[in-house]
C-alpha cells in the first residue's frame, strides 16, 4: 500500500503549502528566484505536496530505484559531524523505500551561488592560522576526519570546495543514522531571472570537480543521471544533479 509523502519543519510542525517552509539560517537568503524559496515552490507546484519531476526523474535514472517511494521529508535538516563544530545543514532530507532497501537523500539547492567561499586546502590553512592566534577550532581535525570518508588521496581534494565535502560526508553519516543501506546526494539547480551565466558555469565547474575528484574518472557529467554507487564511510553513495 503506498504510503502518502509528509513534510515537516525540524520540530515535527507538519509543512502543508510552501509558506510554512523552514527558514535558511539567514533572512537575506529567504527571497524569491533564489534557491530557498524555489526549492520549497517546486514541492507544491500542484498546490499539494509533489515532488518535482527533475528529481523523480533523477532518481528514476538509476534501476536501483526502481518503485521508489519516497515517504518523509525535513528541509533545513542539520547533521553533526566529526568533531566540535557546525553541523552539515541538508536543505532537504528524505527518506525513501523500495521493495528492497531504505534510501536518505538529501538536497543542496542552488540557483547560482557559490559552493561557500573556500576549498578544502582554504579552509584548513584558514583554520590553521586561527589556531595559530591562539583562537580554539577542530577544522583540522574536522577535515582530516572527512577525508578519510571518502575516496582518493588527500591532495586530490585541496581544490575542492569543502561545503561539497562535508556535503556527501554528512549525506552519507546520515544515512548510517538513519539505518539506510543506500544514500542520495542532489544538487537541485534553479535557473531564474536573478541567476547569470557566469555563475552557474562556476558552480558547474566546482561540481564537476567534485565529482571527478570522488568517482575517479575526468568524463564529462550529465546533468539528469546518477553516479555511483561510490563508498564514503562505508555507506554506498550515489550523486547527481536536477536542474529545474
Amino acid at each position: 500500500m503506498k504510503v502518502p509523502l509528509t513534510l515537516s519543519r525540524p520540530d515535527g510542525t507538519p509543512i502543508t503549502n510552501w509558506e510554512m517552509w523552514t527558514r535558511p539560517k539567514m533572512d537575506y537568503q529567504w527571497e524569491p528566484e533564489r534557491s530557498a524559496m524555489e526549492l520549497a515552490k517546486a514541492w507544491f507546484c500542484a498546490f499539494e505536496i509533489s515532488p518535482p519531476n527533475e528529481l523523480l526523474q533523477l532518481l528514476h535514472s538509476s534501476a536501483r530505484f526502481t518503485g521508489l517511494q519516497l515517504l518523509q521529508g525535513i528541509p533545513e535538516r542539520v547533521t553533526s559531524l566529526p568533531e566540535r563544530g557546525e553541523g552539515r545543514n541538508h536543505d532537504l532530507w528524505l527518506l525513501g523505500r523500495t521493495n528492497q532497501e531504505q534510501i536518505t537523500i538529501c538536497i543542496e539547492a542552488k540557483a547560482d551561488e557559490p559552493f561557500g567561499k573556500e576549498t578544502v586546502a582554504e579552509y584548513r590553512f584558514s583554520a590553521t592560522k586561527r589556531r595559530e592566534l591562539g583562537k580554539s577550532t577542530r577544522a583540522p581535525e574536522r577535515i582530516a576526519q572527512l577525508i578519510s570518508l571518502v575516496p582518493g588521496e588527500e591532495k586530490l581534494w585541496d581544490n575542492i570546495r569543502y561545503q561539497l565535502l562535508t556535503a556527501i560526508c554528512g549525506t552519507a553519516i546520515q544515512a548510517r543514522r538513519d539505518g539506510s543501506t543506500v544514500a542520495v546526494f542532489v544538487v537541485h539547480e534553479f535557473h531564474t531571472h536573478k541567476t547569470t551565466p557566469d555563475n552557474i558555469r562556476l558552480n558547474a565547474n566546482d561540481f564537476n570537480a567534485f565529482m571527478a575528484a570522488i568517482t575517479g574518472s575526468p568524463e564529462p557529467f550529465v546533468t539528469g543521471t546518477l553516479y555511483g554507487p561510490v563508498i564514503v564511510g562505508g555507506i554506498e553513495c550515489l550523486i547527481g544533479k536536477a536542474v529545474r
